[in-house]
């Protein structure tokens, strides 16, 4: 029989949740650990829909991205979705910063994911943490022109790609999945031509025009997602007796205009 408890210490070994940053609250957050799980639901977002869709696949686990508590909790009423998790007898595993940090997590799994059609080559880490741990990575690419690299990342991610106008050729690059704007200057004292990353402020476009490093904005959604279904994968390999589903109900919470695609 496995249970919660079986399945977090498989995903502390290979994504631990020591490794999270101080402000994180990655781990076990809500549920029974001894509940024995016979199918599991991954998720970027645990969401009241996300809660709804395992109940009706009959899922005692949500395996998330994004912490379903992250502030302090002041209060627990019948529209939060912690108190639809609990009163549903539905457990969460929340795996956020140790997840983007270990080589298994977000950021390695778009490594994966664009390293074949960028030529990537071997991995550095953008930036080193207090703790000791490195987060995102930088790596040398086949020479292409920003507007060639935005088309391949919008085929990579799915996504719509906001980018610098630039006509520098881009040699090396910087990658942070999530929101990582703020690495933009890390990236350019490392000598990369670009940085890619999500959710991108309008100041650092500008300063990214100021000292001539190319900034892609591939969103925090599209950059991230592919943990759902990476966690799915490393679930039903270790515990091939469990049923391991991808939320359909987590699409992107966003949507785009016409005029927007044409214009990013």
């Amino acid at each position: 029989m496995t249970t919660v408890r079986n399945i977090y210490d498989f995903l502390n070994e290979i994504m631990p949740f020591s490794v999270q940053e101080s402000w994180d609250n990655s781990g076990f957050l809500a549920g029974d650990a001894a509940q024995p799980v016979t199918s599991v639901l991954t998720c970027l977002d645990i969401t009241s829909k996300t809660v709804d869709e395992a109940e009706k696949l009959g899922a005692q686990l949500i395996v998330s991205h994004h912490p379903v508590i992250f502030q302090p909790i002041r209060s627990v009423t019948a529209d939060s979705v912690v108190y639809k998790l609990v009163r549903k007898n539905i457990s969460a595993i929340c795996c956020h910063t140790n997840a983007d940090i270990a080589p298994c997590g977000t950021n390695g799994i778009a490594y994966e994911m664009m390293k074949d059609s960028l030529s990537l080559g071997e991995r550095s880490p953008l930036e080193m943490l207090p703790n000791g741990n490195g987060i995102g990575w930088i790596c040398g690419c086949e020479p292409v022109h920003a507007s060639e690299l935005a088309a391949k990342l919008e085929d990579i991610f799915g996504c719509p790609v906001r980018y610098s106008r630039t006509d520098k050729l881009i040699k090396k690059l910087g990658f942070c999945s999530g929101s990582g704007g703020s690495m933009l200057e890390e990236a350019a004292a490392a000598g990369c031509d670009a940085l890619i990353t999500g959710d991108v402020k309008h100041d650092r476009f500008v300063e990214a025009d100021n000292i001539g490093t190319a900034l892609f904005d591939c969103t925090h959604y599209a950059t991230e997602v592919p943990f759902a279904s990476a966690a799915a994968g490393y679930i039903s390999e270790r515990f091939p007796d469990i049923a391991a589903y991808v939320s359909e109900s987590g699409a992107d919470y966003i949507a785009f205009s016409d005029a927007d695609r044409q214009n990013t």
